[in-house]
């Protein structure tokens, strides 16, 4: 399967993961033309407003963009368009970091969703303001809006998000979702919904990095090919060699999270007294579909003859891969040495079949109405679709084993998949949805502001709270 790259794009240089060991940044060019990025970077749907001293976040609808307090000049394009000659030590690289990995996130999904995003606030906030650092350590996405600021990590040492390429991602995703997937009514938001803007959002990231081809090289450098180990990838949102934000191969169960969820009023209900939210919700969701990543990567392998029958580790028990694990790594770096690119091009072709049935459930489960069951069934439909029916029995077992059950919905709709499976364009996959994609989503602006307010971060409490009284901050801009 070859999705096609852009060529001949304006070229940026990007941190694939700061916290990673990664001391120079990886040139990569975007969809948008050289020349067609002006100074700030700005283009048509979004710009920089590098602010100085910012101090507190945008909190819908009481404080809003734009940004009026002073910023830093901006970042400037190159005689040729193109801004990757800025030095990594200036204010105006942070400035070009954030918009190249904003960007570079929406071509990679753009791409899986066969059709351009366009923000679900487009009608009356049409460009996105990008703030890259305030004192605050967090980040986050809202109407007109990306913003980040900073985190210390273990050693001290401040973090800027705007350079790590998880949390940029993560915040990318949110708006992608929003403006694809939608919002529903207030009285119909679900607890699995807003769970599922968080796995998908870690997971829309987690893919964007794989599309470097260092991440490649690195990650199965790192893991002996076993992508099971605590590695660079599902890491998400690392902020040093040992510190991440979550795990994506995590082994969250259902039962593990039962009875948590949402009230009417944006409380969280947890049975265990934790303080558990959305996020922790989401994990079986994230962990079941880095399983599955990790089978299709696996059965490629296979298929191409770099892994012997004896060292194919699906099936395995976790006690067993750990009993084996040091053999398997070595072994596994030895044939990666002599087989790189065979290696490369299954966590190619995993990581494409990941998103692309990704944004097959993302354009066709309807927001309203949404759970995890409903949403599995429609990842493994479209895996199917994309030549993976012959080991469906295990992508689903991946489902079942964290209590997600597709089943009652998978009858008819892989019947439809598989029965085309011959004749089936696997490139492009909106045009072979068994139900019809969405063409557009509506989402009022005082919806979104529901929703958001339903997704804790232990920021949002206290902000809720500040009234800004710094002139450089607009008045109160109320959306509803």
């Amino acid at each position: 399967m070859t999705i096609a790259r852009p060529h001949g794009g304006a070229r940026f240089r990007l941190f694939p993961e700061y916290a990673a060991g990664y001391f120079e940044p990886e040139t990569v060019q975007l969809s948008l033309p050289p020349g067609s990025i002006g100074p700030g970077p700005a283009d048509t749907t979004m710009y920089v407003a590098n602010a100085i001293d910012k101090q507190q976040p945008f909190a819908p609808s009481d404080y809003m963009p734009p940004w009026r307090g002073p910023v830093h000049p901006p970042a400037l394009p190159d005689a040729r368009g193109n801004f990757d000659w800025i030095p990594v030590e200036s204010d105006q690289f942070m400035a070009a970091h954030l918009y190249g990995a904003i960007r570079f996130t929406l071509d990679v999904w753009e791409r899986y969703l066969g059709r351009v995003v366009h923000w679900w606030h487009a009608d009356f906030l049409p460009v996105v303001e990008l703030i890259p650092d305030l004192n605050w350590p967090n980040a986050h996405s809202g109407p007109g809006f990306i913003e980040t600021g900073a985190i210390v990590n273990h050693y001290g040492r401040r973090q800027l998000l705007c350079l790590n390429f998880d949390v940029v991602g993560h915040e990318t995703g949110h708006s992608i979702l929003f403006s694809q997937l939608g919002v529903p009514p207030p009285d119909r938001i679900t607890s699995e919904y807003l769970a599922l803007q968080e796995s998908f959002s870690d997971l829309i990231g987690m893919i964007a990095a794989l599309e470097f081809r260092s991440v490649a090289r690195r990650l199965l450098n790192q893991t002996g090919g076993n992508l099971y180990v605590l590695n660079l990838v599902n890491r998400l949102g690392a902020i040093s060699d040992h510190e991440q934000i979550r795990i994506a191969s995590n082994t969250r169960t259902m039962a593990d999270v039962q009875g948590l969820r949402v009230t009417p009023d944006g409380s969280w209900i947890d049975p265990l007294g934790l303080g558990r939210n959305q996020h922790q919700l989401a994990e079986p969701l994230t962990g079941a579909i880095f399983d599955c990543f990790v089978e299709i990567y696996q059965d490629r392998l296979v298929d191409y003859r770099l892994v012997p029958p004896d060292r194919d580790t699906r099936g395995w028990t976790p006690d067993e891969i750990a009993a084996a694990l040091p053999d398997l790594m070595h072994l596994s770096r030895r044939d990666f040495a002599r087989f790189e690119q065979g290696f490369i091009l299954a966590l190619d072709t995993a990581r494409d079949v990941v998103g692309q049935s990704m944004a097959h459930v993302i354009l066709t489960v309807p927001s309203e109405t949404l759970d995890y069951d409903l949403v599995a069934a429609r990842f493994l439909e479209a895996a199917a679709a994309l030549g993976q029916a012959h080991h469906l029995t295990a992508l689903l077992e991946h489902f079942l084993w964290r209590g997600i059950d597709p089943r009652r919905y998978l009858e008819a709709a892989l019947l439809r998949s598989v029965r085309r499976r011959g004749s089936l364009p696997r490139r492009v996959l909106h045009v072979v949805e068994p139900v019809v994609a969405r063409t557009c989503v509506c989402c009022h602006p005082a919806d979104f502001i529901v929703a958001r307010r339903l997704m804790p971060h232990s920021h949002r409490m206290a902000v809720g709270a500040v009234q800004p009284t710094d002139p450089s901050v607009p008045a109160p801009n109320a959306l509803a």
